[in-house]
């Protein structure tokens, strides 16, 4: 399906706010099926009749064995539910895997019509902090349609994402704890709406690798291309039709039409030479502190810093004179030093780098020998700003303390590694409100919360070991584990709606709240 310029409308395949959501598994792919499940009503034709007859107490036996069975039948259940493991078990044909719609404080599936490798979250003026429902949120994204005029880079818009109510109960908040919370009032009477995302976007003949948000201005969005070229737009005009519509009718109005079916300014573009890149990349970062410089790395090992004037000049530095040892993977920057970013590559290593001189400050190994860096983030918080996680292509992950590197590579430990992930890891994110608190995707289509300040409790494991023998070796960090994607590629908290997660993969985007967000993102 070939898209146009305008805003297009599309209806979720989430099920909104009540519905079950059953993901089928039965060979590769998982394919997701809505199904509302309404209780009959039953009408008593003889409720408006008078009954003068005598009562009969069938007696304290009968309650009691309809007590007792019902008690049995609660155990059996138990006993036959499961916590599923990817990798290690496998669904048999014509079973159906199916979520446990407790676990999820909000949980929506959008589905687009061609997949995004990449997105970044772009912040509005809704404010911080939000905890009330519906919620609205946006995100740049770039598409992976293949070579064509399909693929686009753009806005889109989700918004009416309401909270998810347990199966078979009216009224989920009964069930919180914290119904009494400020944050949680008037959510018994929100309506049950369907989610609709909306789209404003650019054509492009090349798909996209990684696509990045100015944080000073996120509507200034810059996309790395597999034609081997850095792009960058401006979505100022776009952001506002989809954020504030009726304002930009009137504004459109006051000039005289001449806004409608404005295409988004192409700010500037990387030259397909030496002095640019001459294959693609997937590194891209801009700087948090310094606005408008943005880092470009490529499967050569060339790595380049972008500086956009307020002007629109555009200067070039090269940082890598001779190229590094490995594609470059992934890039992020120091949020404590404005000059500084690291860059994850192929191969196991990681380099430092200065923008002020070229050159890696720094390499060290950041994973088992030969085994890709995939990703890489660094810890936003300024108590922890010494911290770096990465993701290597074996599914293991380390927390490295900057402090403690070594300046020969292969020299350096990682303060904590874990290795229980058995797929390779696509996405790794710092949580922007608990310096503790880590999501990592892998490729076993699982999205998993990692905290590391939770301790290991002999007497609690062994209790739950005695309960669900499946998570005898589950580890104790993971506070939550969230699946029914399919091959996720990238996944971001969004910093304004605290608890919440972003996921893209084959078939579109999850946004999910886990029930027990409150717990882990203090």
């Amino acid at each position: 399906m070939k898209r146009s310029s305008s805003t297009s409308k599309k209806r979720s395949s989430s099920t909104g706010s009540s519905g079950k959501r059953r993901v089928t598994a039965g060979g590769p792919q998982v394919t997701e099926r809505d199904i509302v499940a309404e209780e009959p009503e039953f009408e008593d034709p003889y409720s408006d009749i008078e009954d003068d007859g005598e009562v009969v107490d069938a007696g304290a036996d009968d309650d009691e064995e309809f007590e007792e069975g019902e008690e049995d039948d609660d155990q059996d259940e138990q006993a036959t539910r499961q916590v599923f493991r990817p990798g290690v078990d496998v669904v048999p044909e014509g079973y159906e895997m199916t979520y446990d719609s407790s676990a999820y404080d909000m949980y929506h599936k959008l589905q687009v019509d061609w997949p995004c490798l990449s997105f970044d979250i772009v912040a509005d003026s809704h404010g911080a902090a939000r905890t009330k429902y519906p919620v609205t949120c946006y995100w740049a994204c770039g598409s992976q349609a293949g070579p064509g005029s399909d693929n686009y880079v753009g806005i889109m818009k989700s918004s009416q994402l309401c909270r998810t109510k347990f199966d078979g109960d009216d009224n989920s908040d009964a069930e919180d704890p914290d119904e009494d919370d400020d944050d949680d009032d008037a959510e018994n009477d929100q309506p049950d709406l369907d989610p609709v995302l909306e789209t404003k976007f650019a054509k492009d003949a090349s798909s996209f690798n990684r696509i990045r948000a100015l944080p000073q201005q996120p509507t200034i969005v810059a996309g790395w291309t597999e034609a081997g070229v850095v792009k960058c737009w401006d979505f100022s005009d776009q952001f506002r039709q989809l954020d504030d519509p009726a304002q930009w009718v009137r504004d459109n109005a006051d000039a005289g039409g001449a806004k409608a079916g404005k295409a988004a300014p192409l700010l500037f573009s990387t030259p397909h030479t030496a002095e640019g890149h001459l294959t693609e990349g997937f590194g891209l970062g801009w700087s948090p502190l310094q606005r408008g410089c943005l880092a470009s790395g490529d499967c050569d090992g060339f790595v380049r810093v972008w500086t956009l004037a307020e002007s629109g000049t555009v200067s070039c530095s090269n940082l890598t004179p001779t190229p590094s040892p490995g594609s470059i993977e992934d890039i992020k920057w120091s949020s404590t030093q404005e000059t500084v970013f690291i860059a994850a590559l192929s191969g196991g290593l990681c380099q430092v780098f200065d923008t002020r001189s070229p050159g890696a400050k720094l390499s060290w190994t950041a994973g088992p020998k030969g085994v890709d860096v995939n990703v890489l983030d660094w810890n936003p918080h300024k108590q922890s700003s010494h911290l770096v996680v990465t993701g290597c292509d074996d599914g293991s992950f380390h927390i490295w303390n900057l402090r403690n590197l070594s300046q020969t590579a292969g020299k350096s430990a990682p303060l904590q590694g874990y290795t229980y992930l058995q797929a390779p890891i696509t996405s790794i994110e710092w949580s922007p409100t608990n310096e503790n608190l880590v999501a990592v995707a892998s490729d076993d289509n699982q999205v998993t919360l990692w905290d590391f300040s939770v301790e290991r409790d002999r007497e609690e494991e062994l209790a739950l070991a005695a309960r669900h023998p499946e998570l005898a070796k589950f580890p104790a960090q993971v506070v939550f584990q969230h699946m029914g994607v399919e091959s996720p590629k990238e996944l971001h908290w969004h910093p304004q709606l605290p608890g919440v997660v972003v996921v893209t993969d084959s078939h579109g985007f999850d946004i999910f709240r886990p029930s027990n967000w409150k717990s882990i993102i203090r």
